[in-house]
């Protein structure tokens, strides 16, 4: 009788994991920061209304002037924070996602601030970089 239930147990289980890990849909995001380079928009976005300081998901669209995702193939990022004597560094990872275009970076910034963020990538249109000052809380 076991071995008759284990399947639909273990569908459940698959069924409860993807809807806790966003296996939905995309969440929705917040346009937090948007940076023209050339002809080319970069967009940083959250699903909370800001970047929060320590461990933070967030995505990284590249756009072209029609509003469409342009594949910018390899991209890196970097934080630091201005602090008297020696700069605060953060670390940002990048990965691309099935979306040609839409990336996702996981940064560690250690503390609340002011911190300023550059984008770099290289890959079928050219290689290009953007920074800009952001709020972390």
């Amino acid at each position: 009788m076991i071995h008759h239930r284990l399947p639909g147990v273990v569908m459940s289980g698959l069924l409860l994991v993807a809807s806790v890990t966003g296996c939905r849909g995309p969440a929705k995001l917040t346009e937090l920061q948007r940076v023209r380079s050339g002809t080319m928009d970069v967009v940083v976005l959250s699903p909370r209304d800001t970047l929060r300081h320590g461990k933070d998901d967030f995505v990284i669209e590249f756009k072209s002037a029609d509003g469409s995702l342009v594949d910018v193939g390899d991209v890196r990022a970097s934080a630091n924070m201005s602090m008297s004597g020696t700069p605060m560094l953060g670390s940002i990872n990048v990965e691309r996602t099935d979306v040609p275009g839409r990336y996702r970076a996981e940064g560690d910034l250690s503390m609340a601030g002011t911190w300023r963020l550059n984008i770099q990538w290289d890959g079928p249109q050219g290689k290009g970089s953007v920074g800009f000052s952001g709020s972390v809380q």
